[in-house]
């Protein structure tokens, strides 16, 4: 490490202008790859590539073709949408629908129209000859008559159109529900126009005396993504520019006139302005009372715009209006550009690499902003330190890389390695999340370590020359009140250092005891924004409505035989028990589930009371040797009856029975459920066993739906995110472990470092399951930011407080001037870091803003347990060696490590 830390300084000192160069060269050919590095259209498959489930809902759309359904809400300001007006809605909706461009992708079948009303009954009867209805009251009993007459099943289904209050006695129902099915497409884009297609058509229907529509479907929330990004957007430059006022201050070279003071009021005023211009349009949507809508419907580009000119406008008066301005301003914008930089490097890498980002990757530019402020903040302290103490710039340039690059390639290795072993995970998105991070953490460190001293070299060597480089202004630029704030924390490892590790131990032990109760969830409904009226009406119809899903059951396999035959029958007779399935009961007293199903279709053929009854079919299948039990013997070839099916009824059948290869080989079960998300998991494992004799004929099953896909993505997340968590702390562990024993010759110093990240990592989930915020695909990237973040933090210090051990007296000044020093350097990143991406709260999707107050306070007790856990750590290790008469730390190897080479010629 000091080979490499001395090779970088005599780089930067030698060839500081080709460094510069090189860099900015490299970054405009990194950003036009980088922008290429998009979002994956089918994040399932990044988290769980070899599931059957995936498998299994990619053939059924590709061998019995997809079908997507929008649901639409009735409701009537009379309170009621059994009535005159809601049926001419109804009407009005079809026809609207028909006469639309929507019109071609509307799914007709024989069993089922495209749109299904909840007033369906009405219109049967109306089929049925009766006379249109003139009143209110002629609309329900033609409901009531209707309703009568509709197969069990199929009344079953129409009576979950009515909301929870519905009264059928009376025929009445605050709230309606219509059904439209339409071709889906495994095109991304294609799938979420056809959703607008449908829902600009319904929104288009006439309206009818106070029956209000309103459309809602899964993929309307896809149409709306580019709103979701917009938000995105907004958040992450709010941040930014917040992020770019802390570090001003954070900066800050103390203007010593009253008329540069009024300049630094001024500047910090308009960077106020620009930054609450950046933020207003966010709190005008989730505070709509409080502020003008009209701030919430302004477009991103012109909002970012004005937000910019005042911070440019902010930093032009610093730049020409005082000199110790302009020092401020070069270093904090320096710092935003190199981290700007850094993300663009690892996209261009992630885009060779893998083409396409998954979700989790995204959130990887915080954690490069974090380390960046992280990294610059130190290296700028270090070297205006040494300025300040009158070392030439070149001399400064070269010990504040050389020390504080020390503690930065041991926190580089460290984490990056950390990160790195992740890309054996079976799961692809945690795999590329590993290597990327990595990479952007060493992109971060050379760039920290090469780039900005180099340009700072550059700038201070021509004030040097003209001999008007401001020292003594230098002194506490890093914000004094900082500093002697954190140093004074110094007394509790100073004085109470045990009572200090017994009471975070407790915490540690309440904090694992909160995580037994964090929950695993994940809802789409999450991600759309809190102000959508389309979340809106997707809780009104996961709330009212007992409307069921579609869970499927896919069968592969030879099914052409009479054992096929059979164990599927049992399979279906037995999936009618598992709980949340839709069931209907014959008048048999036989209970099936309720849906579009394989065994059910063949039933209503071979059933003479089936409403598809078919003589032909059912004497083909008594040739075959079906029994009274509806069996056939186990060897019989059920080909002839299939074809004959096929050949009567293909519409029907296609929806049901397909061929994978040249033979009848896939049976589909549609079966109507009502687990909903919650229920996923058990509804998943419910299915699969009342199938499972299907194995034993030799045919393979999998249950399969939209939910449980989603409950198999965070499940799967879960668990190898605690497996990772395990590897990357336990490869900081042995790295530090190591690290320590070549360089001081205390490997216990690795465990003392190490064991604070897992105390910050067990608190964040604790008070994440105290909060009643779960395990998501956003929240998981918690722990992985708390050791990226967490591992660094604790580095400094231990670095330092080895570098202090050998100048001060004793551990306890130690100790005082660590926490000083450097961890005023880290309370400075910590606060620049939790204001700027803080204002995720604001958002209006829920997993950001939990996201947002999650890693606001996961950085900061990353920071309590760098400045007052680890400390304390590190005092009574120190006491204990000297209890037993060791020498604490070894000054002559910490000087080899340390210590500066002969200054070489610098040249440019």
């Amino acid at each position: 490490m000091k080979s490499l830390v001395n090779t970088l300084a005599s780089s930067v000192r030698r060839y500081p202008i080709y460094i510069i160069v090189a860099v900015i060269v490299i970054s405009f050919v990194s950003g036009g790859l980088g922008g290429q590095f998009q979002p994956a259209e089918d994040q399932n498959e990044s988290f769980a590539p070899e599931a059957a489930e995936l498998t299994a809902a990619s053939l059924i759309g590709e061998t019995f073709g997809a079908t997507a359904r929008m649901q639409v809400v009735s409701s009537s300001a009379d309170g009621d949408v059994i009535t005159l007006s809601a049926l001419q809605a109804a009407i009005a909706m079809d026809e609207t629908l028909r006469a639309s461009d929507a019109a071609g992708i509307l799914v007709d079948t024989p069993q089922s129209p495209a749109i299904v009303s909840h007033l369906a009954p009405v219109f049967f009867a109306l089929d049925g000859g009766a006379p249109f209805p003139q009143s209110d009251a002629e609309v329900k009993q033609l409901y009531l008559t209707g309703l009568e007459q509709l197969p069990p099943a199929f009344a079953s289904f129409l009576q979950a159109l009515l909301s929870d209050d519905a009264d059928l006695s009376n025929a009445t129902a605050e709230l309606g529900l219509s059904s439209i099915t339409y071709e889906s497409s495994d095109d991304f884009d294609e799938l979420a126009e056809r959703a607008l297609q449908i829902s600009d058509a319904v929104a288009a229907t006439p309206g009818q005396n106070g029956v209000t529509l309103e459309a809602f479907s899964v993929e309307l929330i896809f149409a709306s993504g580019e709103d979701f990004q917009t938000e995105v957007l907004r958040l992450l430059a709010a941040a930014g520019l917040i992020i770019l006022l802390v570090l001003a201050i954070i900066f800050l070279v103390r203007p010593n006139t009253v008329r540069d003071r009024g300049l630094f009021v001024g500047g910090v005023v308009l960077m106020l302005l620009g930054a609450g211009v950046a933020v207003a349009p966010g709190l005008s949507l989730l505070f709509p009372d409080v502020f003008p809508e009209s701030w919430g419907e302004a477009e991103l580009g012109p909002v970012l715009g004005l937000a910019v000119s005042f911070y440019a406008l902010a930093f032009v008066l610093w730049s020409w209006g005082a000199r110790k301005l302009r020092r401020t301003t070069a270093d904090t914008l320096l710092t935003f550009v190199t981290i700007g930089f850094a993300i663009q490097w690892m996209n261009a890498y992630g885009f060779l690499r893998f083409e396409d980002q998954s979700q989790l990757v995204q959130i990887l530019p915080i954690l490069l902003i974090g380390l960046g402020v992280d990294y610059s903040i130190h290296m700028n302290t270090r070297y205006r330190q040494e300025i300040h103490g009158g070392r030439s710039v070149d001399s400064s340039v070269t010990t504040a890389i050389r020390t504080v690059g020390i503690a930065l390639v041991l926190a580089t290795l460290t984490t990056a390695v950390g990160f790195l072993t992740n890309v054996t995970n079976d799961i692809p998105a945690l795999a590329e999340f590993g290597e990327l991070a990595a990479v952007g953490i060493v992109f971060s460190f050379l760039l920290m370590l090469t780039f900005v001293p180099a340009v700072r070299q550059v700038l201070d060597r021509r004030s040097e020359l003209k001999d008007e480089l401001d020292r003594d202004g230098l002194e506490g630029g890093e914000s004094r009140a900082l500093p002697k704030l954190i140093g004074r924390t110094s007394v509790l490892p100073r004085r109470l250092a045990a009572g200090t590790i017994v009471i975070a131990l407790v915490i540690t032990a309440f904090g694992g005891l909160s995580m037994t109760n964090l929950s695993t969830k994940f809802s789409f409904l999450d991600f759309v924004p809190t102000t959508s009226p389309l979340r809106d009406t997707a809780i009104t119809v996961d709330e009212r409505f007992d409307f069921p899903e579609t869970s499927s059951v896919l069968v592969t396999g030879e099914v052409t035989t009479g054992a096929a035959w059979n164990a599927m029958l049992a399979s279906y007779v037995g999936a009618a028990d598992v709980e949340s399935v839709q069931s209907i009961e014959t008048q048999g007293g036989e209970r099936f589930p309720n849906g579009s199903t394989f065994m059910g279709l063949m039933f209503q053929f071979l059933s003479p009371s089936g409403d598809l009854a078919d003589q032909e079919l059912f004497d083909t299948a008594l040739s075959l040797g079906v029994g009274q039990d509806r069996t056939f013997p186990v060897d019989a070839d059920l080909t002839p009856l299939y074809d004959l099916a096929v050949q009567k009824y293909p519409a029907q059948m296609a929806g049901v029975l397909g061929t994978i290869g040249d033979t009848y080989d896939a049976a589909l079960y549609n079966i109507d459920t009502v687990a909903g998300e919650a229920g996923a998991a058990d509804l998943a494992d419910g299915l699969n066993e009342a199938f499972a004799p299907t194995a034993d004929a030799g045919l393979e099953s999998v249950a399969t739906s939209n939910f449980i896909i989603n409950d198999l993505v965070v499940t799967t997340l879960r668990d190898s995110q605690v497996s990772s968590l395990l590897l990357t702390m336990g490869a900081a562990l042995l790295l530090l472990v190591i690290n320590f024993w070549f360089e001081s010759r205390r490997p216990m110093l690795g465990v003392i470092t190490t064991l604070p990240v897992a105390m910050v990592v067990i608190w964040v989930f604790g008070l994440m399951a105290a909060f009643n915020i779960p395990f998501g695909p956003v929240t998981a990237t918690i722990s992985a930011l708390g050791i990226g973040i967490g591992i660094p933090y604790m580095i400094h210090v231990t670095h330092r407080y080895l570098e202090e051990r050998i100048e001060q007296a004793n551990e306890n000044e130690a100790i005082e001037q660590t926490l000083t020093f450097t961890g005023g350097a880290l309370a400075g990143s910590a606060v620049t870091t939790i204001a700027g991406f803080g204002i995720l709260v604001t958002s209006t999707t829920i997993p950001f803003r939990q996201f947002g107050f999650v890693i606001a306070y996961t950085i900061l007790l990353a920071l309590s347990a760098a400045v007052l856990v680890l400390p304390s750590l590190l005092v009574l290790w120190d006491r204990w060696h000297r209890r037993r008469g060791d020498v604490t730390v070894d000054a002559d190897v910490i000087h080899s490590a340390l210590q500066d080479e002969d200054e070489a010629p610098a040249s440019v």
